[in-house]
């Protein structure tokens, strides 16, 4: 079962959020973000399943979704962890769908359609890890994580100084606290903590990143939203955790 969940925010728009499909079935993600009758559909990340490589065609329920998409609304998607092994080409390939593929970059929406009286300025913050990743490979070394906090402030500081409403898809909500928390940015989307995989009075219990009973993962926390995602992503069973499709009005 996948549920709704709607807030309602200063946005100019309605935006249908999904994050981490993981190559989850796509017939009922595609039927429930139609039911928001979104004016724009955004992506946070992990739209691959499983750590193997295999190209963005191979994975079959991925292509079928962002083309289900793209003919409801304009899609923006940014890049999260399990996208470790997407190469340039299977980029090409999202982009051709008319997906906007965000990598550490921006662009400008004007709006269109119901609601949509203004544009927005959409941003797309690439996991750590798959940065790392991709410069190991590029340097044919093996994989370690490399220190990108100079190259992250540098690009979200020129995303922060644009003008007009700013929107920043970021898979990772433990990066709030140490990017951008106090930038003066609109409203964030994040994913990846899949509701702490077990919740127990409205909490979770795990996520990578934040460890056990982490703060993040799920809801508003201040001007950030978190969605539990649309598959499990792992071998750990969620429980009191159903799949989720955000709703921003």
């Amino acid at each position: 079962m996948i549920e709704i969940t709607t807030y309602a925010m200063e946005a100019p728009c309605r935006i249908a959020f999904l994050s981490d499909t993981h190559n989850n079935k796509w017939e009922p993600i595609a039927k429930a973000t139609q039911s928001v009758r979104p004016d724009v559909i955004c992506i946070a990340g992990d739209i691959f399943g499983g750590n193997r490589r295999s190209s963005v065609a191979e994975q079959k329920n991925i292509l079928p979704l962002l083309r289900a998409c793209c003919d409801m609304a304009p899609v923006f998607c940014s890049i999260g962890n399990h996208e470790w092994f997407m190469t340039p080409e299977d980029m090409d390939v999202i982009r051709g769908l008319g997906v906007c593929l965000l990598d550490n970059d921006w662009t400008e929406w004007q709006g269109a359609g119901r609601g949509a009286d203004q544009g927005m300025i959409i941003g797309g913050f690439t996991s750590e890890l798959t940065q790392s990743s991709r410069i190991c490979r590029a340097r044919g070394e093996s994989f370690h994580f490399l220190d990108l906090t100079e190259e992250m402030n540098g690009w979200l500081d020129g995303f922060e100084a644009q003008e007009g409403y700013k929107l920043l898809l970021c898979h990772h909500p433990e990066y709030y606290p140490k990017y951008l928390e106090g930038r003066g940015l609109d409203l964030v989307l994040s994913g990846h903590a899949h509701g702490g995989q077990w919740r127990f009075f409205g909490r979770g219990v795990l996520s990578p990143g934040q460890g056990l009973f982490p703060k993040l993962t799920s809801g508003i926390h201040g001007n950030m939203v978190i969605s539990r995602g649309l598959s499990n992503g792992t071998i750990v069973p969620r429980i009191n955790n159903p799949l989720e499709v955000i709703c921003i009005e």
